[in-house]
């Protein structure tokens, strides 16, 4: 055999044995992996996945500013940052089913690379503020509407200080309040009755601890008119990359004035376009509610939150076993709960 063969025929050997070796090395190391698969009810496999979701930013890093973006890999974390379980304020945005760039549940899913594995995500304020309308009462050229302003943290009333914005046609009002130590507090405000449809009460609560733990309500109600209709009748409102995207839902409905508004500052929203304002950045450890007033066949004052919570998103988990894994997060530097339940598809 020629000298030239003979160095061909070991070089092809060599290859050949490298790959053998490489697929017995790569076998070695996926098999863990792949029987780990095999038991998906095993508590820390589905810890892993949960925790990969919340610190991991996902590919492209910033898909969740870009609207016409659906992640390669999913991950929620906030691009460079350096604290564990900083999330991504627009990420947290596209899981809202009401935002108009919300990803589906099969987008998170086929993002994760799961296929026998079903989860559901879920993200909520650290404390629940409920309010309840106890009074109103016309004397003279206005009307006095009363409030009761209930906090709680896990069911337990907590005592916070409280800042409360209303909006009517016309009419802007704040004041600073206090619950008591089981977490009842009470919001007077007297508008004009020269205003009248679709009034809003926006309240923020804050603990006196930690300023980094508030949370908000909002109550809905008509002054002078029938009652309110629900959130969302006029517009559909969808944060994104500090931009409020609006899209009215009728014809005919036009936009007036919108505001940012948190625990300590309110601002004016600067219109970029018919239908998108800026938002500004807030420095404050609080969310950031968006409020838009606009005329239909009426005056109507519409919401939304910077980042969009509370949200749920992925599957049904009732009556069904799962391992449910809950964290504190921050998102734009306030605190909320994020849990994630993982099991078998249901």
């Amino acid at each position: 055999m020629p000298a030239t063969s003979i160095d061909t025929f070991f070089a092809c050997s060599l290859i050949v044995a490298v790959v053998i070796v490489s697929m017995g090395t790569t076998a070695k190391i996926l098999t863990p992996y792949m029987n780990s698969l095999e038991d998906l009810n095993e508590e820390e496999y589905l810890r892993k996945i949960a925790e990969y979701a919340i610190l991991n930013s996902g590919s492209p890093a910033n898909w969740g500013e870009n609207q016409t973006v659906t992640p390669e890999a999913f991950g929620l974390a906030k691009n460079g940052s350096l604290t564990p379980y900083e999330l991504d304020v627009d990420k947290i945005c596209r899981l809202n089913s009401q935002n108009a760039y919300a990803l589906t549940y099969l987008d998170i899913l086929e993002a994760l690379k799961l296929k026998k594995v079903a989860l559901r995500i879920a993200v909520s304020q650290l404390m629940n503020v409920s309010i309840a309308l106890t009074s109103n009462e016309t004397v003279g050229d206005s009307t006095r509407y009363s409030f009761e302003v209930s906090v709680s943290r896990d069911g337990t009333p907590i005592a916070v200080t409280l800042h409360s914005y209303v909006f009517a046609t016309n009419f802007l009002n704040d004041t600073y309040s206090s619950t008591s130590s089981a977490g009842e507090g009470f919001v007077d405000v007297e508008i004009p009755n020269s205003s009248n449809g679709t009034a809003l009460l926006v309240v923020f609560a804050r603990a006196p601890f930690d300023a980094r733990i508030t949370a908000y309500g909002v109550y809905a109600f008509g002054h002078l008119s029938s009652e309110s209709p629900p959130n969302n009748t006029f517009l559909e409102l969808s944060p994104l990359n500090d931009t409020l995207h609006v899209n009215p839902k009728y014809s005919n409905s036009s936009l007036e004035t919108g505001y940012a508004l948190s625990y300590s500052y309110r601002s004016n929203l600067t219109s970029i376009s018919n239908v998108t304002y800026a938002i500004p950045e807030i420095l404050d450890s609080s969310p950031t509610v968006l409020v838009v007033t606009g005329l239909n066949t009426s005056t109507f004052v519409e919401w939304t939150a910077y980042p969009q919570v509370p949200l749920e998103i992925g599957a049904n988990f009732e009556n069904a076993e799962c391992f449910s894994f809950s964290y504190i997060v921050t998102i734009n530097k306030a605190f909320y709960k994020l849990t994630v339940q993982c099991g078998g598809p249901s």
